[in-house]
């Protein structure tokens, strides 16, 4: 829609819904790369979509410049706020991928440009493993990674401090103040407040989703780096899936 970003659901029985319009905090020229739904709980009111994208920077040096990876979330029955927010999602919370290989004197090489994720099912299913495949936008060198994440590292991130902007040089900070209640990216469901839509939620529920959509904290990976990474060839891996073997080890 030109230059209007959005996250739409069109179909089904309730009306249309949407991100906030011309925000830049809430999507800021993003590139989608997969959507996928996620249980949360045994009630399938908690389930939740989760959104793989792309997109330009918001704070620090590089900002419009760098390229960062993202995880979004929202909650599958969400129907929009009643005053505020009215037919947008007010569930809508995103937290930066970070696929990175740590160097001397702690700087990380990252692997920000997402290319693909892949889902691989495990015996619990509100617990897949997510592969993702990362190349960089860097002119100094070129290169592909993969980077493997837990839902469990995932719903942390989600459930610790906002990105707030605050201070003389309005720098993104962990938000220090009162977070109300339910705690905005809360379903609303039998299993956490009782609320039976998102219509219901408080106001200042409401409020503070539309002003606090990124976390402050990044996903990191299992084991804090890549598992595959591969520079200096003359190609870049763009999609990654996964299969599971039997395999048997021998002991000599």
């Amino acid at each position: 829609m030109g230059r209007d970003f959005a996250i739409f659901r069109t179909l089904g029985k309730h009306h249309p819904i949407r991100t906030e319009q011309h925000d830049s905090r809430w999507l800021n020229d993003p590139r989608f790369v997969g959507v996928h739904l996620i249980p949360e709980s045994d009630n399938p009111e908690d389930d939740k979509i989760y959104l793989f994208f792309k997109e330009n920077a918001i704070d620090g040096e590089h900002a419009g410049k760098a390229t960062h990876a993202r995880i979004g979330q929202l909650c599958k029955n969400d129907l929009g706020g009643h005053r505020s927010l009215v037919n947008k999602w007010t569930t809508f919370l995103k937290a930066r991928l970070v696929c990175s290989v740590p160097g001397n004197n702690g700087i990380e090489t990252h692997f920000d440009e997402l290319q693909d994720v892949f889902l691989m099912s495990t015996k619990d299913p509100k617990s897949p493993i997510i592969y993702a495949v990362f190349t960089t936008s860097s002119n100094i060198f070129k290169g592909s990674a993969v980077c493997m994440y837990s839902m469990t590292d995932i719903r942390r991130v989600f459930l610790g401090p906002y990105a707030h902007r605050d201070g003389p040089n309005y720098q993104w900070v962990p938000f220090q103040g009162r977070v109300p209640y339910p705690r905005p990216g809360t379903c609303p469901s039998k299993t956490f407040g009782g609320f039976d839509t998102t219509k219901d939620l408080p106001d200042e529920v409401v409020t503070f989703a539309r002003s606090h959509p990124a976390m402050f904290n990044p996903v990191y990976p299992i084991n804090n780096r890549p598992i595959i990474v591969k520079t200096d060839v003359d190609y870049q891996f763009t999609q990654i899936v996964v299969d599971k073997v039997e395999a048997e080890d021998w002991t000599v």
